[in-house]
């Protein structure tokens, strides 16, 4: 590993160097100066200006009239251009945001006499030249002003064709690649969301995922990434509290409702749960050196109260949070920024439920540090340099309230000397867990522009990712002897407390690894309007486990990118956009974790009157990887078309067509079953079912399970396609609007639930390890497979500078089946599919959430708005979670006629009200 590592960093230092458009977390503005005649004007001086930008930007146009500005922060810009002998060019509001490039073309006309002409022209909104689409920016506009849960990382699912932290038919967990200025931040486990940010400290938020080049890689879903304020030449601050009281607060019946009536007769014990919230926030970004150095502070406490129903206490979250960002032009072509932020996730009571006791619950406690920085050089006007680098620390632990020495208990009926303890958690929560993480990572890039070179303009672009991510997971029982009880009371046999024991001392995983990432690219510019974008990303990625011997996971790839955008009409307006490309996925130290040999056996005893006697165990064993792994990735060809409509506001039609490539899953070589016949009364049908006859021989394994394997009779995949309609209109005329539909299907045998391409999404009672009973009816539609999404995202302001703001989104439910649950058999209890996967959808979930903001200015440069937002305002009852087995939580016997006989399990959240204040200057 040494070896590896010490590979890794001369591979990335000798490329920094070389490697000198836009980035990820910039964009870029360039065009032509012409006269009337549309000849082209060498020797025009252009200047650029932004109050996002420290200083100017100036460049002299070449002989073909042509200006590039390449690195630009996100912002609103103005553009000016003179020329002796020609009136003077200004052109306002240019609004600009990350990965994109703007093509505005100048005409200038001839003056006697120097004059301005200040243009009122159209911002462009279409992006003529990147194969990028269905790419959606939610502007600072939008973050302000549409409501939302405040928490950053519920920002991604206002963008189309993403729910659930689900995107384009991708799993959760891995589906998302969370990034914060440009690097990542996500869990390096399975690829979940770690890092939360305080939602006021963003600039925008920008997710991508469809025909991106070859600069994007570590992702089979979508990119979600968030863009952090700098400050500016003028100080400015921003100070907001929002308030959100529980059910039972006065004034009755202003902060929540129930939503629960249709079932109250069938389940009176499914109440609305009980939420209150606590946001205060404090922004200050200004100038400590103009136009040299800049500062931007923020600060957060927020806090958050549930009450779960039949529970005594709260369930309390207690999130504060600090960030600094410093911003420095060291040189007129040089900037740098650094930023640090300092959290903490605190909960008390976690696990709180009718059938759990106070001191059963854990506490919840997650302090992490997180660093990023930023170096940009603009070497000459055709070439700039960019390098990265980001760093987190932190962990998430589950504390018992009580001594780790204390044993849990579940008492299945009352204690004598103890009413209402039944169906209880006691004395302890029964585990505790540790959840270390450690990641590092550097990103460089070099582009260089290249004019009349090869048949055409090409701007090439090389880059190199590093990453070193640490992974630790400690869990075990609690007591002394690690073991949770169940206990009963049976008083006219004489017998009194546990009568079942589980023991298990618990694991310690130990997960290392290594990403190495670089990719070369060329947007060519074959003509005016035909753009080729052609690029290659390779992608080696080293793995080890403690006390595993040499570097088990070894894999590599190359992953190509073919694109191009052809301009329709020729004036910019309208494009055509196709993409093919292979996305490498992530690394996660999920795919092979299982390695860690550090595992207790879990032993089950009962006892037998005179003391504990064992009836089953369960080791972990030895588990193996194949030695001709390939890392997952994922295929995908998409087609738009994105047309200007009218000023501020453009339109794209947009299909998607993707398939999961090499997905990871275990199997176990040993294992041998046999056909078996069971009966469901409640479908009065027989089912043949598998039985294991291996017994407890194991021979685990972990590889690529698109190929049959012991006990996988066909290959798992996954396909996905959908079309994609979405209207944007930028904030501009006292009003923006965000409206998309979404219709798409996900499909296969390989389920989209969270890890599940990795390997630990089928469930946990075989060690996650695939058997011939999932295949049982097992093709079919996908769990996140919302086949109809509708949202619309809009702002008006009124008159009074009252704001009113609206989010409508529609979604198509969760797909389920008819499942059923069999009687005990060698290998336990068995649930299986009785009819094709994903056969049925939950209804589709409407809701309505609104913000009222009246704002008053004060003494010139104050303002101070009131807020009022209510979410779900329709008061939707949709459900969201039922039974699903038949005959044990779906019953056909008339029962529960509400549900058409299913338990209920989720319903939507009721309508809520939020008040807030804030004051910005």
């Amino acid at each position: 590993m040494k070896k590896a590592l010490t590979a890794a960093a001369v591979l990335l230092l000798l490329a920094s160097p070389l490697l000198v458009a836009q980035s990820r977390d910039t964009g870029a503005i360039r065009g032509k100066v012409a006269d009337e005649q549309g000849a082209p004007l060498p020797g025009a001086a252009v200047t650029l200006t932004s109050p996002n930008l420290m200083g100017t930007r100036s460049f002299v146009t070449d002989a073909n009239g042509d200006f590039r500005f390449p690195a630009l922060p996100p912002g609103t810009y103005a553009l000016k251009a003179e020329l002796a002998g020609f009136g003077t060019y200004i052109q306002e509001a240019i609004r600009l945001t990350t990965t994109t490039t703007l093509n505005i073309d100048i005409v200038l006309k001839p003056a006697a006499v120097a004059e301005e002409i200040t243009v009122v022209a159209q911002s462009p909104t279409v992006d003529v030249k990147s194969t990028e689409t269905a790419s959606v920016t939610l502007s600072s506009e939008i973050l302000r002003n549409i409501p939302y849960s405040q928490f950053t990382s519920d920002i991604v699912n206002m963008a189309p064709a993403v729910n659930n932290d689900t995107a384009y038919g991708a799993s959760s967990g891995t589906g998302v690649a969370w990034q914060m200025d440009g690097v990542g931040v996500g869990d390096p486990a399975g690829g979940t969301s770690w890092v939360f940010l305080n939602h006021n400290t963003i600039e925008e938020a920008k997710v991508m995922g469809v025909g991106l080049p070859a600069e994007y890689g570590a992702f089979t879903g979508v990119i979600f990434n968030l863009i952090t304020k700098s400050g500016g030449n003028r100080l400015s601050g921003h100070v907001e509290f929002l308030f959100q009281g529980k059910q039972t607060d006065k004034p009755a019946g202003l902060w929540q409702t129930s939503n629960n009536s249709a079932y109250a007769g069938d389940f009176p014990d499914i109440t609305a749960p009980i939420d209150s919230m606590l946001d205060v926030n404090f922004q200050l970004g200004g100038p400590i050196v103009k136009d040299k150095l800049w500062f931007f502070l923020g600060a957060q406490m927020f806090k958050e109260w549930w009450y779960a129903t039949g529970f005594p206490e709260a369930d309390k979250y207690n999130e504060p949070r600090g960030f600094l960002k410093l911003t420095a032009q060291l040189s007129p072509k040089t900037n740098l920024s650094f930023s640090v932020e300092r959290d903490t996730y605190e909960r008390t009571n976690r696990g709180a439920s009718a059938t759990t006791l106070p001191e059963s619950t854990v506490l919840q406690t997650g302090p992490e540090w997180v660093m990023n920085f930023n170096l940009t050089n603009v070497l000459s006007t055709n070439s700039f340099f960019d390098v990265k680098g980001a760093f987190f620390d932190g962990t998430y632990n589950l504390e018992p309230k009580v001594s780790r020495d204390v044993a849990g208990h579940f008492f299945q009926n009352d204690d004598p000397e103890m009413p209402g303890s039944g169906n209880k958690r006691h004395f302890s929560s029964g585990y505790w867990a540790e959840h270390p993480r450690t990641r590092y990572q550097v990103n460089a890039s070099f582009t260089h522009y290249a004019e009349d070179f090869l048949a055409g303009s090409h701007d090439f672009k090389f880059g190199a990712e590093f990453e070193r991510s640490i992974v630790q997971d400690h869990y075990g029982y609690t007591g002394v002897n690690h073991r949770y009880y169940v206990d009963y009371w049976y008083p006219e046999y004489g017998y009194n407390g546990p009568y079942l024991a589980y023991e298990y001392a618990g694991y310690n995983f130990d997960t290392r690894f290594v990403r190495l990432e670089a990719f070369a690219q060329d947007n060519w510019q074959v003509t005016k309007r035909l753009n080729i974008s052609l690029g290659l990303r390779l992608s080696q990625n080293w793995g080890t486990a403690k006390d595993v011997p040499g570097v088990p996971w070894n894999t590599n790839r190359i992953a190509p990118r073919l694109g191009f955008t052809f301009d329709l009409l020729g004036d910019k307006t309208t494009v055509l956009k196709g993409h093919y490309g292979q996305f490498t996925e992530g690394m996660y130290a999920y795919m092979y974790d299982r390695l860690n040999p550090d595992v207790a056996d879990r032993i089950d005893y009962y006892w037998d009157g005179e003391g504990w006697s064992e009836y089953n165990r369960t080791t972990h064993g030895v588990w193996q990887l194949d030695a001709n792994i390939k890392h997952p990735y994922l295929n995908q060809f998409t087609l738009g078309l994105e047309r200007e409509m009218f000023k501020d506001a453009s339109l794209s039609v947009t299909y998607v067509n993707r398939r999961w490539k090499n997905p990871i899953g275990a199997w176990d070589d040993a294992a041998t079953w046999e056909p078996v016949t069971v009966y469901n009364s409640a479908l009065d049908r027989d089912f043949e079912i598998y039985q294991l006859t291996s017994g407890d021989v194991h021979d685990y394994w972990i590889g690529n399970v698109d190929v049959p394997r012991n006990g996988i009779p066909v290959g798992l995949y996954r396909k996905y396609w959908c079309l994609e309609v979405l209207f944007n209109k930028r904030f501009s005329n006292r009003w923006q609007l965000m409206a998309s539909y979404v219709y798409g299907r996900a499909f296969g045998n390989l389920d989209n639930g969270s890890s599940d391409d990795v390997g630990y999404g089928i469930g946990s009672a075989d060690n996650y390890v695939f058997n011939p009973n999932f295949f049982i009816n097992g093709e079919g539609h996908s769990t996140n497979d919302p086949t109809h999404m509708i949202k619309l995202q809009g702002t008006y302001v009124l008159p009074l500078d009252i704001t009113f703001n609206a989010y409508l989104h529609a979604i198509t439910g969760d797909a389920w089946t008819t499942r059923v649950r069999s009687s005990r058999l060698a290998q336990g209890r068995v649930t299986f599919l009785a009819e094709q996967r994903g056969l049925y959808h939950y209804p589709m979930d409407t809701q309505l959430d609104l913000r009222l903001e009246k704002t008053f200015t004060m003494a010139g440069k104050y303002k101070l708005g009131f807020i009022l937002d209510v979410f779900n305002a329709l008061n939707a009852d949709t459900v969201t979670s039922w039974g699903t087995r038949a005959g044990y939580d779906w019953y056909f016997d008339g029962d529960y006629p509400s549900t058409d006989g299913h338990e209920l399990y989720g319903l939507t959240l009721p309508r809520r009200a939020r008040l807030g204040i804030r004051l910005t200057f």
